[in-house]
């Protein structure tokens, strides 16, 4: 049976930086799944000047430093392989290091995974990260290889202008990799689909795709209790990295007109749920002086992910005023948890939501907040007022997910 190689990279260099973004928990999710199943899977991680290639024990005990049910180790080598990274991180490298099959200096190139794999190995890079010609063009020379490219988003090519400088020229040429490499593309979405594959004919190729819609997560699925009723003054939540492209100014702006204009008692609490990221001094200008900080917004900026779900579940409504998103992971938890959703006309909120959202325009302010205050002004509602709205919406799973992929590869 054709070896199984999943690509870890994003996940290990995500660690000490917070709550794993959407991207990265998609990737865990595939490192769950890869684990779960028969075939024999391996796991590549490539850190600052190395590769390292895991087994199913070894992915299974980084697995598990990930997630938290065992501790990271020492920083060991790590001080000497990347002594610029912070301590967190360092000791993910570190142990990546220490429980792996394979350990290769990264000046040696990846000609050694053809040795590696002689006998074929569907290439699995899921987090828009290692997406190098040395490794694509390594595995596309090996016989009965595959090499299967999850694309979340292509926002640095199509609306630059939210992206930091750096990561425009490099995303463009990863893109530019996977048209000449991947023998299967997965998209999140069939709005993903159609705007990276007209991106994919200006470079010449546009390999074979499938739309695979992102899976809830099943601790969620599964919990009797998420639908317990709202907190008992209006609270709202947006979930989402602090930068320009999820638009908390809009927000910011509402909330600095209802602290104007109302009685300090009856302005509705927002709650930010996110790091904080960048070329947003304007936004981070308002959280960090403002009176009504603290009063009525709250800033959290390194929540578990137990902790976003008792907010999610105490929650009057998400708002979601982003430019534009991937998919929006977030949105479709607050629905999982029958929460009300106000968010931007977005074709990949209408493609999983369909009606469910209330959709209202991202150059209005108004809008928003009248329907923030309707929310508001109606009574707190109920277990049975949530599970009613959380059955209007089927949505996505990840067994379905994974089934359409492996079918598909």
């Amino acid at each position: 049976m054709r070896a199984r190689l999943l690509d870890i990279s994003r996940l290990i260099s995500r660690m000490g930086q917070g709550p794993l973004t959407g991207i990265d928990r998609v990737e865990l999710a595939y490192f769950r799944e890869f684990l779960s199943r028969l075939s024999p899977v391996w796991f590549l991680c490539r850190t600052p000047r190395s590769y390292a290639l895991l087994d199913r024990k070894g992915g299974q005990a980084v697995l598990d430093r990930i997630t938290g049910a065992k501790p990271w180790g020492g920083r060991g080598m790590a001080r000497l392989l990347a002594p610029s990274l912070g301590a967190d991180r360092q000791r993910a490298i570190a142990d990546v290091w220490r429980l792996a099959r394979f350990r290769v200096p990264a000046r040696r190139g990846a000609d050694w995974l053809a040795e590696v794999f002689a006998d074929g190995v569907e290439y699995f890079n899921v987090g828009h990260s290692n997406l190098k010609p040395e490794i694509l063009k390594t595995i596309s020379t090996i016989p009965q290889s595959r090499i299967v490219i999850f694309i979340h988003d292509i926002i640095p090519i199509t609306l630059p202008e939210y992206c930091r400088t750096e990561v425009i020229a490099r995303f463009r040429a990863d893109m530019e990799n996977v048209t000449k490499f991947a023998d299967r593309v997965i998209f999140n979405s069939s709005a993903t689909q159609q705007e990276a594959e007209r991106f994919f004919l200006t470079c010449g190729r546009v390999p074979p795709s499938l739309v695979a819609h992102l899976g809830l997560d099943l601790s969620i699925a599964s919990n009797p209790d998420r639908f317990a009723a709202a907190s008992p003054e209006p609270r709202f939540h947006v979930i989402g990295t602090i930068e320009p492209r999820k638009n908390h100014a809009l927000l910011l702006d509402i909330w600095q007109d209802f602290c104007r204009a109302m009685p300090p008692e009856d302005v509705p609490e927002l709650h930010i749920i996110g790091r904080r990221g960048w070329n947003n001094s304007d936004v981070f200008r308002v959280l960090d002086r403002d009176p009504m900080i603290n009063r009525a917004v709250f800033e959290h900026n390194s929540l578990s992910d137990a902790a976003v779900r008792a907010h999610i579940a105490q929650s009057w409504g998400l708002l979601f005023p982003s430019h534009t998103e991937g998919f929006g992971l977030p949105l479709i938890e607050a629905a999982a948890f029958g929460v009300p959703i106000f968010c931007g006309e977005n074709a990949i909120y209408h493609e999983i939501l369909g009606d469910y959202p209330l959709y209202l325009s991202l150059s209005d302010p108004y809008p928003w907040q009248q329907g923030i205050l309707g929310r508001a002004g109606r009574k707190r509602e109920s277990e049975a007022d949530r599970r009613m709205r959380a059955e209007t919406v089927k949505l996505p799973d990840w067994k379905t997910h994974f089934d359409r992929i492996f079918r598909f590869v």
